[in-house]
């Protein structure tokens, strides 16, 4: 059963559909339209820029991590001395 991934024309918001044969297309779950459009999946696709695209947000995504538990061990250990 493919999983097909969906943007609303009307609110822009995307969604992730598994469908079967004979389904119906999915209607928007943010605005219930039913004008959507289904779109090209990032894994489907392999060239040197959507490698280059995921290896980007996969390292923003490590630094963000790495940010907020630097942030977290500072809160922990000024709450331990006071």
């Amino acid at each position: 059963m493919p999983l097909f991934e969906y943007q609303c024309r009307e609110c822009h918001g995307t969604v992730e559909v598994l469908i079967r044969a004979g389904d119906s297309l999915p209607c928007c779950p943010d605005c219930g339209s039913a004008d959507i459009e289904r779109l090209i999946s990032m894994f489907a696709i392999s060239s040197e820029e959507s490698r280059k695209a995921s290896l980007g947000i996969a390292k923003r995504k490590v630094q963000q991590r790495t940010r907020d538990k630097a942030i977290a061990e500072a809160e922990d250990i000024r709450n331990h001395r006071h």
